[in-house]
Order: C-alpha cells, then structure tokens, then sequence
C-alpha cells in the first residue's frame, strides 16, 4: 500500500469527483471534506492495529493529546451534515466514503515503517496537519455547538490594527478564533473583517471605526441615542451597559432587513473616544427573512462577548 498519508489526502480527489454534480454550499463542502479526511484518517489507524498490535502502544500515545478534539469534529459534522443534507443523502455519502476506504485499505500495508511514519503525523494532532483549509475545518467543527470554547481552548491568533493602512491613529487588538478568516472590507468604516468556518460559514466579526461628526463629538451612548442612530430598515432589540477595556459602552442587539426578502441580526460593542466611535461587531446572516435567528444568536452570543471583553485599545 502507498504510503497512508498519501492515502488520506488522495481520498479527497476520489470523493470530490463522486461529488462534482452537487451543489452543495462553501460550508456544507468543507464539513464533507473535513468528515472524508477524518474518517480516513480513522480507519488508517485501525488498520494499523490489527496489522501490527505491537505499536498499538504508539497509537494510544499519539491520539492522546487530541482525540477529544477529533471525536467531537466527527459528531458534529455528522449532526450537522444530516440536517443539512436530509437523512437518506447523508447515508448515501457516508456509504461512499465507507466503499472508498474499503477499497483503498483492502490490501496490507507493506511496511512496518509506513505505519511509524502515519502515528508520528497524527502525534502531535491537529498541529501534524499541514493543509490550512482542513486544519480550520476541524477546528470549526469541533466547536460547532459551542463557539466561545475554540477560544477558551486556547485556539487563538490576535489580530492587531497596528500599520495596518485604514486604522490611521487607532491601535486596537482583539482575539480571534483561529478557524476564522481575515478578510479586507469594502466598506471605508470597517478596518478588518473575518469570517468564521475559515470564510464559509455565515458569522462575521468586524472591526469599525467611525468619525463622529462635529455635532456629536459629546454623544452619550444610551438606548435613545442608539435607536436614533440606526436606519429605519433595523429593528433595536435590546440595549445593555458594558465596559471595554475599562471604557464605558453599549451593547446592541439590532436586527436589519435587507431588501425586504435577506436579514442580518448582530451585536455591537460601542464606546466613543476621541472623536471617534468605536464598534465591534459580531453577525449572523445574510438569511431568508423568515428566519428565526434568535436560537443561532445565543449560540454566537458567548463568542462575541468574549472577544469584546478582551478587546484592548491604546
């Protein structure tokens, strides 16, 4: 048998063109792909410990530190796909995998080493895994029905404004999941945005920042002054006191509609400081306007606050 890291990764080619004729979306194509991977990665592993129980030993040392992780990518792919895909297409496509793997593992391993070389790949896991996208995936996925986690685990890059060319006189730093994508924004007020599900899912965290006109360089931030800010197509759902980073702000919960058929509901961290007003915005949408987005928006919730409390600005 070719070696088994190779094997893993050529399973993506193989599912991929079974696959070529859905039109699945971004996020529904990377859970498959992040499910394919994991499920070769698994029966690799098993393959190992029947062909060669001496290094069973080895395996339980390397899937030590980050089994959990994976067990709970799986689950919640699976979970996820099923409602996505309806109960008889997920089958479907987890028999697929299943025949490929079936087929492609038929044959023993030829060597002993080939083994040694797929348990210290897996050692160190997810760190072992060199393709970006699919490292995301799992990350993502595992920390699909808890989102605040991926950070309380640690899973962290910082983003910081600093030289960054629209953040002229701002310093801010904020912690980002690390399954999420930086992207540029179009718009001229949104120094930095990024997107979760490495930039297929529908949750965004943005960065802006807004020169207050000469009127409102005294602006209090209250539940008034906010409603009067927002466009008539925004509904304010609720309003709270917060402190960022030791400043005294607001956080809203508006919902907006976007050409009466799309809305986006998000919750925005503000504080004004010299002339400026600041806001950290997390969102969800756009979705279809009957959309219920209330339950999506207490799973994000913890997230978004997190990342506001650890916001830092000089």
């Amino acid at each position: 048998m070719r070696k088994l890291v190779i094997f893993i990764y050529c399973l993506f080619s193989s599912l991929l063109q079974s696959q070529v004729k859905k039109n699945y979306a971004p996020k529904v194509n990377l859970a498959i792909e992040t499910y394919a991977f994991l499920k070769g990665q698994n029966a690799a592993i098993q393959k190992i410990t029947l062909q060669f129980p001496s290094l069973e030993p080895n395996i339980a040392t390397a899937e030590k530190s980050s089994k959990v992780l994976f067990r709970r990518a799986e689950q919640n792919i699976e979970y996820f796909l099923e409602e996505e895909l309806g109960n008889s297409e997920f089958t479907k496509l987890r028999n697929g995998i299943d025949s490929l793997l079936n087929e492609q593992l038929k044959e023993p391993i030829e060597r002993e080493k080939y083994a040694l070389d797929f348990i210290r790949k897996v050692s160190d896991r997810p760190h072992s895994i060199t393709d970006t996208l699919l490292l995301k995936g799992i990350i993502s996925f595992a920390y699909h029905d808890a989102p605040h986690q991926e950070m309380n685990d640690g899973h962290i890059n910082t983003f910081t404004t600093k030289g960054h060319p629209k953040a002229d006189k701002v310093d801010i730093k904020i912690p980002i999941p690390k399954s999420w994508l930086a992207e540029e924004a179009e718009m001229p007020e949104t120094i930095q945005q990024f997107t979760s599900y490495h930039g297929k899912g529908n949750e965004k965290i943005l960065i802006l920042v807004y020169d207050l006109p000469a009127n409102n360089w005294d602006i209090r931030l209250n539940e008034q002054s906010i409603s009067e800010m927002i466009p008539p197509t925004t509904d304010l759902i609720r309003c709270e006191n917060v402190t960022i980073d030791g400043r005294q702000g607001m956080m809203a919960e508006v919902e907006e509609t976007l050409n009466d058929k799309m809305k986006i509901r998000m919750l925005q961290f503000m504080f004004v400081q010299k002339r400026k007003l600041y806001c950290l915005q997390g969102s969800i949408g756009p979705v279809q306007i009957s959309e219920n987005l209330k339950f999506q928006m207490k799973k994000q919730e913890p997230l978004f606050r997190l990342i506001a409390t650890k916001m830092q600005i000089d």
